[in-house]
């Protein structure tokens, strides 16, 4: 029977080194079900590399884990892809790699990079740096991730940075969108009201969070689902019944 719930697609782990350290998998997932959401994705930058101890984490304690990725694309927008199995998501993973620039991580200036196991224990970082553009424009990323079983959206594009409003202006006619993020500063109503030509998409809010109190607020909307699963996530964003898309 469906059921009206939150979810939050973008939620980032201290493997994105602009994130908090305090972004482990069992906090992540804590705090979560504290705000009462029943999916949440993972989505560092360029990498699901923590997505699967955070999923661990999620089926021990009863919560929805998907994996996904930030991609910052060729244009400097952001792109995010949440996909149904780790298996579909590392392959994407590894079209992602084959075109991010070898540049090395410099923790003083860009932060540390992460990796946790399921127990919360940091067992390694990444030294390639994840907080760059890669080599694929916004077609080439959004069709890659339908490709590998994903959905596209369009991470927070109200900003004045890395979205496609401040970079591109508009949606290129090649780009396949599942749905577009708004971040917190900007109420349903008002972006609607100034960005009327994108709500022919789903229109959704997450936390973009960095940080554990990111996860706090009732910005969130209430999506009507059949079960807290992918599946029924991508059977709501591809209805086109934005009825069950409610902003409290």
């Amino acid at each position: 029977m469906a059921d009206w719930m939150q979810v939050d697609l973008h939620i980032h782990t201290a493997l994105s080194p602009c994130a908090d350290e305090e972004m482990t998998p069992w906090n992540i997932v804590r705090m979560a079900q504290l705000e009462g959401l029943k999916v949440i994705a993972v989505t560092d930058h360029n990498t699901i590399a923590n997505a699967w101890a955070v999923i661990e984490v999620g089926k021990k304690l009863g919560l929805t884990v998907l994996p996904g990725m930030e991609v910052q694309t060729r244009e400097e927008v952001h792109l995010l892809g949440i996909f149904p199995t780790l298996e579909q998501a590392s392959a994407f993973q590894e079209v992602i790699w084959s075109h991010l620039p070898d540049k090395p991580n410099h923790p003083e200036i860009f932060g540390e990079q992460i990796l946790y196991d399921s127990s919360d224990r940091p067992i390694g970082t990444v030294e390639r740096l994840l907080l760059q553009s890669v080599l694929l424009g916004v077609e080439e990323v959004g069709a890659a991730i339908a490709a590998h079983g994903g959905l596209t959206i369009a991470a927070h594009v109200n900003r004045r940075s890395y979205s496609l409003i401040s970079q591109l202006a508009m949606v290129p006619e090649g780009l396949r969108l599942d749905a577009v993020e708004i971040d917190r500063s900007l109420s349903y109503q008002r972006f609607i009201e100034k960005y009327g030509e994108l709500s022919c998409y789903p229109i959704l809010c997450s936390s973009d969070a960095h940080r554990l109190t990111d996860l706090v607020g009732s910005y969130r909307p209430w999506l009507l689902l059949d079960e807290a699963s992918f599946a029924a996530l991508k059977e709501l964003l591809l209805s086109d019944d934005c009825s069950r898309i409610r902003f409290r």
